[in-house]
């Protein structure tokens, strides 16, 4: 199977309402999820600022974090990246990352990293 027939299948059993798993390349969103780790992705209509969701992006399937929701689309980045990914629309987050399974060991994905929150009230603490 191909990395393009992998994605397709992927695609087509979230929109059928299946939970997939697979295993991830990039480095976006280390240290949360890193390259090579398997992501449980669950199909999901309710995307809320702080979760990080699946979306079938330009460059093809990304899992960022949603960092902000204007109407009918999304806006994310990775936790690893310094600049927002352009706003995506509803229709294209296939679901939320639930859980990494890294060296054999499962990690619930929370919706707001805790080095975000650290550098938030870092920031805060500079104005």
């Amino acid at each position: 199977m191909t990395a393009i027939d992998a994605a397709e299948v992927i695609i087509d059993l979230l929109q059928r309402g299946h939970a997939v798993e697979f295993r991830v390349r990039g480095d976006s969103m280390h240290p949360v999820i890193r390259e090579d780790d398997s992501v449980h992705v669950e199909p999901s209509r309710d995307i809320r600022r702080g979760d990080v969701v699946l979306t079938l992006a330009n460059r093809g399937l990304t899992a960022h974090r949603v960092i902000e929701r204007r109407g009918e689309t999304v806006v994310t980045r990775g936790d690893n990246t310094p600049e927002a990914d352009a706003p995506v629309p509803l229709a294209q987050v296939l679901g939320k990352v639930t859980w990494v399974e890294r060296e054999g060991e499962r990690r619930h994905v929370e919706r707001e990293y805790v080095f975000v929150r650290w550098l938030r009230r870092l920031r805060r603490a500079a104005r």
